[in-house]
């Protein structure tokens, strides 16, 4: 019999890898904006904020359909865990 519980394990560990990597990212990119904010021209800073709040506008609708497949994902590895020992 196939099990999926062998292979799930890389699956999950490389997307929890993905959204490490991607909050690791917008936390970099904030401190970098708070480094750069009394240096850069305020037009430049203008330009940089729009395109922040563009990419937080168009992740942020994503997030709740996403935090349950991860969550539905969580229970179903779960499940087949337990059910193939």
């Amino acid at each position: 019999m196939v099990t999926l519980h062998g292979g799930m394990g890389p699956v999950v560990g490389r997307v929890v890898t993905v959204f490490a990597a991607l909050l690791g990212l917008g936390i970099v990119l904030r401190l970098i904006a708070a480094i750069l904010d009394p240096v850069l021209p305020a037009g430049l800073l203008a330009v940089l904020t729009a395109g922040w709040d563009m990419l937080v506008g168009i992740v942020m609708p994503a997030l709740a359909p996403i935090v349950a497949l991860l969550i539905l994902g969580g229970l179903v590895w779960v499940f087949v865990g337990k059910r193939s020992r």
